[in-house]
């Protein structure tokens, strides 16, 4: 300002101030209508709405959360629906086989076997059915299939299933024991071999009619596994003493004597919490006792199949019949509840939808502006900021002579 200029500073200070706070408050509304939202920073906001949009978009977090598991879930669900309905539908073809062949004929005998041996790829299949590169039966081993070639297996079907820890045959991780017993029938029990394969093996002795149980693993020895044993017994309250690899009982008999492989993590089942205190269990293991009895059963249509006489025959169909109609029960049960959590899921994933959507519309109560609303502040401001910048440009002309 120049020596003749009015004696203004104080107004035109005013009038700046004025520019600026009308141009902060335009930049703002700009914001406001670009990301319709009415402050980015949480700390603009009132108190009480900063703390509801706190807690509002901590339960969309979690929502989110739970809504990823479930869809994880559901497609484990699914495989698992679908091979089971695979599986049913095989039982009730080998079914229909046995009943359509219930004489023995030397001469298509052998397509028998060839058909139960189809059956048996299409389980093995069903059962190592893979996720997004999980195998969803294959216990907490889910990097590893958990079934192994069912139509090369050497030893002859039984129609007894085993329980976790124990595998059956068929399970990749089982190795026949290398370990032999002598003597049962006696007092004294002697172990030989070795436990290298498989790593781990549930050694176990009757005594009175009670089966007494040492797990072993690939560092143990006959020594080992008959000084195990004879701890097992004692604090059982049966005096025993072990000697080498011998096992001997103060009184009484050891009846009989086995050695069987484990692995507790081929039994281990899936949980998933899906939702704020609901929790599942979905898992199915290739293990059960329905896919063990549905093999077995399959694998008696085989064996009778590649028998040379009808008595041979007709004991092995009888068996996979009886085999087969437990099988079936059985992985109905199963079957139903896979179905069970498949319709807990998709209530829940609607009613987590329905959720989403109420704290989608409490967010946007708490953070939209009225566009049309703010359109027009910004239009009226833009006017009085164009005057405003023309009467302070006017004022920063005026000088003396303008009064001369």
């Amino acid at each position: 300002m120049t020596i003749t200029s009015v004696s203004n500073l104080s107004t035109t200070q005013m009038l700046i101030a004025e520019l600026n706070g009308q141009s902060a408050s335009l930049s703002q509304l700009s914001e406001q209508l670009a990301s319709q939202k009415k402050y980015d920073n949480l700390t603009d906001y009132t108190a009480t709405d900063a703390l509801n949009l706190l807690n509002l978009q901590s339960s969309s977090t979690q929502l989110d959360a739970y809504s990823n598991v479930i869809t994880t879930v559901q497609s484990r669900l699914s495989t698992y629906d679908t091979t089971m309905t695979d599986m049913e539908s095989i039982i009730s073809q080998a079914s229909s086989l046995i009943n359509s062949s219930q004489n023995y004929n030397a001469s298509t005998a052998s397509s028998l076997a060839v058909t139960a041996n189809n059956y048996l790829k299409s389980v093995q299949l069903d059962l190592n059915q893979q996720v997004n590169g999980r195998y969803i039966y294959g216990g907490s081993n889910y990097t590893t299939a958990p079934v192994t070639d069912l139509t090369s297996l050497t030893d002859a079907p039984s129609s007894t299933t085993v329980s976790s820890p124990q595998i059956p045959d068929y399970d990749t991780s089982y190795a026949a024991t290398n370990l032999t017993f002598t003597g049962a029938g006696s007092s004294s029990l002697t172990i030989g071999g070795t436990t290298t394969s498989p790593a781990s093996q549930n050694v176990s002795v009757v005594v009175g009619g009670t089966t007494y149980t040492y797990a072993a693993t690939s560092s143990d020895t006959p020594t080992t596994i008959a000084a195990g044993l004879s701890t097992v017994l004692n604090n059982a309250g049966i005096s025993a003493s072990s000697s080498g690899g011998v096992l001997t009982l103060s009184s009484g008999t050891i009846t009989s004597a086995s050695a069987a492989a484990t692995r507790t993590s081929a039994y281990t089942l899936d949980t998933a919490i899906v939702a704020n205190g609901i929790s599942i269990q979905y898992g199915v293991s290739s293990d059960n006792p329905a896919f063990q009895q549905l093999i077995s059963g399959l694998r008696y249509i085989a064996a009778a199949g590649n028998s040379t006489d009808s008595t041979t025959y007709a004991a092995d169909m009888k068996q996979a019949s009886t085999l087969l109609t437990s099988a079936l029960s059985s992985l109905q049960a199963v079957h139903t509840g896979v179905a069970d959590n498949i319709t807990l899921l998709t209530n829940e994933a609607a009613t987590q939808s329905s959720q989403m959507t109420d704290i989608a519309n409490q967010i946007s109560d708490i953070q939209s502006v009225n566009v049309t609303q703010v359109s027009t502040e910004i239009t009226a401001l833009q006017t009085v900021l164009e005057a405003s910048y023309t009467v302070t440009g006017d004022l920063e002309k005026m000088s003396i002579t303008s009064y001369l």
